[in-house]
This record gives C-alpha cells, sequence and structure tokens, in this order.
C-alpha cells in the first residue's frame, strides 16, 4: 500500500512539473560561484522591466531567476546548444544571448522581440516588427549596444587602441555590418598577436 502511495506521488509531482512548462529544454544555469546546476530551462520572458528565465531542477522544482541571481544559462535544442549570460548596463539586468564568444571580444544579442503598432484613422491597422538588439563586450569591460547607424565609427573607436589598422579597414568593402562575424575573427588574432610579442 505504501508503494502505491509513492507511485502515485511522484508520478503526481512530475506531471504537475511537466504542465509548468511543456517545452523546458535540457540545460543547466551557472551560478554566481560557477558551479552548474543541471535541469531543464523553461520560458525566457523579456520587457522594457527586465528578464526571468524559468529553471525546472532536476526533482521537478521550478524557479524563476532574475538575471541578477545567476551568471547564465545553458540549454539544447537538438544539436544546437545556446547559451545567455546575465549583464548589467545603465540600472538595468537582462539575459543576451551569446553570438560570438572570443578571448578578446564577444558578440551578445538580446532575443528577439515583437513590438505592435496600432493606428486608428477610421480603422485599426496592426502591424508588428522585429526588433533585433546587438552588444559588443571587449575583454574586461562594459556591455556597449552595437548600431547600424554609425556602426562604422562606433567599431573603429572599439578597436583602435588594441586593432589599429583593423579599425582603418572598417566600413570599407568586406568590413561592414553585414561582416560582423568575420570582424570579430580578426580583431581576435590581431589582439592573439599583440599578447605573443609581448
Amino acid at each position: 500500500m505504501r508503494y502505491i502511495y509513492t507511485t502515485s506521488i511522484l508520478l503526481l509531482s512530475l506531471s504537475l512539473s511537466w504542465a509548468q512548462s511543456p517545452d523546458a529544454l535540457t540545460g543547466y544555469i551557472v551560478t554566481k560561484n560557477n558551479y552548474h546546476l543541471t535541469g531543464s530551462i523553461g520560458i525566457i520572458e523579456h520587457s522594457h522591466v527586465g528578464s526571468m528565465v524559468e529553471f525546472i531542477n532536476d526533482f521537478g522544482t521550478p524557479y524563476y531567476l532574475h538575471p541578477a541571481l545567476i551568471r547564465g544559462f545553458v540549454f539544447y535544442e537538438g544539436p544546437a546548444i545556446h547559451a545567455y549570460e546575465s549583464k548589467y548596463y545603465r540600472n538595468h539586468w537582462m539575459y543576451l544571448r551569446v553570438q560570438y564568444a572570443g578571448d578578446n571580444i564577444s558578440l551578445l544579442q538580446t532575443p528577439e522581440t515583437l513590438v505592435k503598432y496600432a493606428y486608428v484613422d477610421g480603422k485599426v491597422v496592426s502591424r508588428t516588427r522585429k526588433i533585433v538588439q546587438y552588444w559588443v563586450e571587449l575583454a574586461d569591460q562594459r556591455i556597449v549596444p552595437l548600431n547600424r547607424f554609425g556602426f562604422r565609427w562606433q567599431m573603429r573607436r572599439l578597436m583602435e587602441e588594441n586593432a589599429p589598422r583593423l579599425a582603418r579597414k572598417i566600413g570599407k568593402k568586406g568590413y561592414r555590418f553585414k561582416d560582423l562575424y568575420t570582424i570579430l575573427e580578426e580583431y581576435d588574432r590581431e589582439c592573439a598577436k599583440g599578447k605573443r610579442r609581448l
């Protein structure tokens, strides 16, 4: 009889935890002291107020974590690995997705958000558009929002101290916003050369 009660309670708790987040994906969180706690990553919420992530531990207990509480999290979606880091910018905590992680520079992205517009001119018309915000982080420095407009001047200013030759190329053919990953890889190589010379 005790076996039946134990089994029933276990099945009920598992079904409740699955019901809370059916789309949860296997992953882990990284604590402030660099421990990895395994479980599942559920809903990731972003708003103008801040970010939250649902983490379900291996026992099925859900937690809603603010970016100030952890270093980040990782989850697996098929063969793809998605990593997010907690970042602080102008009194605002957020989770940013890692797009490129080099030794000297990183590219992060705010998760895509949909903005809805409603126009009232005799009738209501709705439009939605995706907003994607990129961020650059140089080694041991704060994150900087990266803008498509003014990209050339912004990237030149960021790179001129450690990679002056590359900074002069920014804005020319092959070194524009659409070539961002190429630029980041080259910056990493230039910085590595400089370190080897020391």
